[in-house]
């Protein structure tokens, strides 16, 4: 095991404690990002340092990135970018004309039709207008 490896090893080592120590998000915050892009260079990162000879530290690299990917993608759903996310294309569905009501009623793709009541209600003639006298007279009591 070369020298170089070894120091290299303890600085990750380091570096997670570190994260793990302070409860620090930034890392998870420049990862979430972009998530597919940067695991494709930690991956690319840990293969690099492997094909350089340095097989302690790419492993323990890769049990990092393990956590790490691992914490992103348990993280991501409950964030508030996610939410955020989630609320610009609900907005942006409203606009598009395959799946906004509005627009399809506005464009006249949709339509319906009016309600009817299933059972008609029936109304009595209780007061008609003008009375006739003799009403008149029974109302006022004459």
């Amino acid at each position: 095991m070369k020298q170089q490896d070894l120091i290299a090893s303890f600085i990750l080592i380091g570096i997670f404690v570190f994260l793990q120590l302070t409860k620090s998000s930034y890392l998870l915050n420049v990862m979430s990002t972009s998530r597919e892009i940067t695991i494709l260079l930690a991956l690319s990162f840990i293969i690099f340092i492997h094909k350089k000879g340095y097989h302690s530290t790419s492993f323990l690299s890769s049990l990092f990135l393990i956590y790490l990917i691992k914490t992103l993608w348990i993280t991501w759903p409950y964030s508030p970018e996610n939410r955020l996310y989630i609320e610009v294309q609900k907005d942006k569905a409203r606009f598009d004309p395959s799946t906004s009501i509005d627009l399809q009623f506005a464009n006249k793709s949709v339509h319906h039709n009016l309600p009817v009541l299933l059972v008609q209600p029936y109304f009595p003639d209780l007061l008609k207008f003008p009375p006739s006298t003799s009403t008149l007279e029974e109302l006022n009591g004459s």
